[in-house]
């Protein structure tokens, strides 16, 4: 999977666009994605959700992402480090708040759908990032100064937003979260390297008991490790199926079957049908 380098610890511009001309691809920054208008579809983390204008999502460096669009969109995109994150340190703030922007940002997406869905709070934010925008395209003197202080507001209100859909949860509660979207997202990303998901290779790196390792999943997720293995593979093959133009052979080897007879079979089993009638 493709990853986007940035060496800017903030930038913030627009882009028009009719067709997504990326893959699917990761970053080494975090990213606020804010639809101006247009319609379509976004991917994030094998989910898929509907796109429209007003729609905001918040990306972390483990997400993994990719737009197909409907109707002509304009985004607008703000991309931040966790180094701008430190220089606008919220020196004035408590420290409980400095542990609120932390859990918001510091582990993998779990809110796939449309981020801001308080009218007021909306509006604020894509006044704010017209803002950011503008000033951020004809600096004056100053100005770091004032994008930095416009961006906590836009942090603020996001993480107001996410607090509605992700209440807080205890210290304990947030590590044990963390590790298990930690196992997740490992699971996500060596999907065909079956030496890396192995249940005595995720225990032992997880530090987890490999025996107890499936027992532990299932209980946080209703499902063991081999059927996360295989519903994740059909899942983004699913995807490359409709959305890419590799073979069904390439996708197999790609998301981790034995090859094309084998995820053939899988298929079969689960979803009732051969990937080339879903493809169809």
């Amino acid at each position: 999977m493709k990853r986007i380098f940035s060496s800017r610890t903030f930038n913030t511009f627009q882009l028009e666009l009719e067709t997504w001309p990326y893959p699917e691809h990761t970053h080494n920054f975090y990213e606020i994605i804010l639809i101006n208008q247009g319609r379509g579809q976004h991917i994030l983390n094998d989910s898929t959700v509907p796109y429209e204008e007003n729609s905001v999502f918040l990306l972390t460096p483990d997400d993994y992402h990719a737009f197909q669009i409907q109707d002509p969109t304009t985004f607008t995109y703000i991309k931040f480090t966790e180094q701008l994150f430190r220089e606008k340190h919220f020196s004035t703030y408590d420290n409980q708040w400095i542990k609120k922007v932390e859990n918001a940002l510091y582990k993998p997406n779990t809110i796939s759908e449309n981020l801001v869905i308080d009218p007021n709070d909306n509006t604020l934010l894509f006044t704010l990032s017209k803002a950011l925008l503008q000033e951020f395209k004809s600096p004056k003197r100053y100005s770091r100064n004032l994008l930095l202080e416009l961006f906590g507001a836009v942090l603020i209100i996001l993480i107001r937003n996410l607090e509605k859909k992700n209440p807080p949860t205890s210290n304990t509660v947030y590590i044990e979260q963390q590790k298990l979207q930690a196992v997740l997202a490992h699971i996500r990303q060596h999907l065909n390297d079956k030496t890396l998901v192995t249940q005595k290779y995720i225990g032992t790196t997880f530090n987890i008991s490999p025996n107890y390792l499936s027992k532990y999943l299932k209980k946080h997720t209703g499902l063991g490790l081999q059927k996360i293995l295989t519903e994740t593979r059909l899942k983004t093959a699913e995807r490359l199926l409709l959305q890419s133009g590799l073979t069904i052979s390439e996708i197999a080897i790609r998301v981790g079957f034995t090859d094309a007879s084998h995820m053939n079979k899988i298929f079969q089993k689960y979803r009732e049908r051969n990937p080339s009638s879903y493809r169809k």
